[in-house]
Formats: C-alpha cells, structure tokens, sequence
C-alpha cells in the first residue's frame, strides 16, 4: 500500500478525532482506497472534450487526497442542536464524473453553460439536505473557481438560483473541511452573503450552535476565524 501523504494522514485523524468525541454522534464515516493523484491524471481531454486547455491549479498537482473521504454526524442531546456532513470524491471520480444531465434544464444559455462546467468535490451524500460544492472547470482559468449550491433562495444572476462562489479554492476547501468538520453550512462563511437573509434562517442557528461548542470539543482547533466570519455575516 503506498504510503499515506500529509492530507490524507490529516483527514484520517479527522475521522477519528470525530469517532472519539463524546459530544458527537458519528452517523457514518468511510473512506476509500488510494487511488491515482491528480497529477496521474492526464489528459483531461479524455473526459470532456473542451478540456484540451485545462489546468488544474498548481496545489491540486502537489499532495492532495487521492480517496473518497466521508462523515456524516451530529450533536449530541446534551448541546443545541448542529450537525456535519462532506463527502469528498477520488480524484478520478471527480474528473470523470461527466455533465449534470439538470444543466440541459436551465433558463438561458448562459446557466446551461456555467453548470456544464461544474463537478462537485462535496455533498450531502446521506442526508437529504441537497447541498453540492463544486469546481468549476473552465479552460484558461487560475486557480479554478469553487461553487456551492444548497436548498435555499441565494444566488444572483446571471447564475442559477441558488448557487454562491466561494473564496476558497479546492485545496483550501478541502483543508478547511479539517476545521469545519462539514458543519452544514460552513461554506456561507466563504460567500458574499447575509445570514441575516430568511433563506439562510435554517442555517444560521446550527452555524452560530456549532461554532459555540467546536471550540470545547476540538480545543486543539482554532475556531476564531470562523466565529468572525459568522459576525461579520450577521
């Protein structure tokens, strides 16, 4: 088996340190085989033909995940109620995954296009809260763009209804996954958005839940960032 990198040692640990806390019910947890890095991938012509000209950021060709990693969970009746969830793909499985066959379904040319160039790397592979991040594969682009897409009314257009960039890119999205522990709706910390917004009302409280009692339960992880984020958002 070939030896564990940096990433992958860090999000194993993840798991476990979400297995051993006493305040989190693990619902699932999975990870898969080691498989082919990004960097081993090539060409990625092979798998959409209007990606002869598509570099994956310079990061994503370095350590990175080469598994499918996964956690579903929630908190435990002695807190307020929050809960997690991320599912993020092998490589492989990312760039093969093809076009969202709903992309055809759009208003304009424009949306139909810009999902086209979607493949999600997270979603709520368990549950049925419906929320995908994606990167956006555009031949040209540095770094590529990250999007997340949930069950509520945000977005603007010229894009789909209910789709927010993030400023986060895959590597970091990824990393920032070792913090979050996929806390739903962590992403909107990322986005240019109100959570004062009633169509993040469900959001926010399991964000504001969370973010008061990760800090107790992971107290070798620093969750200040993340509680700024939130009050700048509110």
């Amino acid at each position: 088996m070939p030896a564990l990198n940096q990433p992958e040692e860090r999000h194993l640990g993840s798991l476990v340190d979400l297995r051993d806390a006493e305040s989190i019910a693990l619902l699932d947890s999975r990870h898969g085989d080691i498989g082919p890095a990004f960097v081993d991938i090539e060409p990625l012509a092979l798998f959409d033909a209007e990606w002869d000209d598509l570099r994956l950021d310079a990061d994503m060709l370095g350590d990175s995940l080469r598994f499918e990693v996964a956690a579903h969970w929630e908190s435990g009746p002695a807190d307020p109620p929050f809960a997690g969830e991320y599912r993020v793909p092998s490589p492989m499985e990312i760039l093969s995954q093809g076009r969202m066959p709903s992309s055809d379904m759009l208003e304009t040319e424009f949306q139909r296009s810009f999902a086209a160039q979607l493949r999600h790397i997270d979603n709520a592979y368990e549950s049925s809260r419906g929320f995908m991040t994606f990167l956006r594969m555009v031949p040209g682009a540095s770094p590529l763009e990250v999007w997340f897409s949930d069950l509520a009314g945000t977005g603007a257009a010229p894009y789909p209804p209910g789709y927010v960039k993030l400023d986060l890119t895959f590597t970091k999205y990824v990393e920032t996954l070792l913090l979050t522990k996929g806390l739903h709706g962590w992403q909107y910390l990322f986005a240019d958005v109100s959570l004062t917004d009633p169509a993040l009302q469900h959001v926010t409280e399991g964000l504001r839940n969370g973010l008061n009692a990760l800090p107790d339960i992971f107290p070798g992880l620093d969750y200040a960032p993340l509680a700024r984020r939130l009050a700048a958002r509110l």
